[in-house]
């Protein structure tokens, strides 16, 4: 892969994530900013390895507008012609990201094994898809193997969430299954959600009976609007499972005031 391509890429992901990074609306398809972006995608050319990253980045701005079927199909082919991490993890990303919570869960696994050497790069991709059984797994693995540099935290906190769930009779399934319900919240108001901080996950598993996970999402919305999100989340979830489960504690944040 010649360095050309490498910052041609860089360039126009890093212009992405900026987006992905304040939130918002998805962009108008027709905008300037899609167009010229997928013009400068689509001038990437050359081998099988420039094939990938034209790929991923077409993927990637598809993401921007909102388009899933031109998002799926651009990694549906980068993932034909590559075998390393590097598709799944961006593919991971962007599903967290448009709220698909359950398929970024099985995109984690493949990207995230220990011996492929990612695992401490994207390791916040297993926290925010909750794919926390794995993710010990990986710890665990990593440090049997001596092969990463693991944060502490990260580790003691993939497993307080896997007592929580266990306790509670959670599975990432269910839990991922809760989340893909906000994210069809989120997709049927054309919105992305601001980029995830440490703080927007919070565990709690304090000496009392009260044990949960609060995960936060922070859209671009009004406080009352991310309200309204919150209790259609909750009717959806209760229509899921009658009830929702106690261990784990879900909320829109709106980032805009009046």
């Amino acid at each position: 892969m010649t360095t050309q391509t490498k910052t041609q890429c860089s360039q126009i992901l890093s212009q992405v994530n900026a987006r992905i990074k304040s939130g918002g609306p998805y962009l108008d398809s027709n905008s300037f900013e899609i167009r010229r972006l997928l013009c400068e995608a689509q001038k990437i050319t050359g081998d099988a390895y420039q094939a990938i990253e034209r790929f991923i980045t077409l993927g990637a701005v598809y993401h921007l507008c909102g388009n899933e079927a031109e998002m799926r199909h651009n990694f549906s082919c980068a993932a034909k012609l590559d075998r390393s991490p590097r598709t799944a993890a961006a593919y991971c990303a962007v599903l967290i990201n448009m709220g698909f919570i359950s398929e970024a869960q099985k995109e984690f696994a493949k990207a995230a094994r220990p011996e492929l050497g990612w695992l401490t790069s994207i390791d916040s991709l297993g926290f925010w898809s909750m794919a926390i059984s794995p993710l010990n797994d990986f710890y665990a693995a990593a440090q049997s193997m001596k092969i990463a540099e693991l944060s502490a935290k990260h580790v003691e906190d993939a497993k307080r969430i896997q007592k929580i769930f266990q306790d509670a009779d959670v599975t990432d399934q269910m839990a991922s299954q809760i989340l893909d319900d906000a994210g069809k919240i989120l997709r049927e108001r054309r919105l992305m959600c601001c980029e995830h901080f440490e703080k927007d996950l919070y565990i709690y598993d304090g000496p009392y009976d009260e044990h949960f996970v609060s995960i936060r999402w922070r859209v671009p919305v009004f406080v009352d609007e991310a309200s309204d999100m919150s209790f259609e989340f909750i009717h959806r979830v209760i229509e899921r499972f009658e009830k929702m489960p106690a261990c784990i504690d879900f909320s829109f944040t709106g980032t805009q005031r009046r």
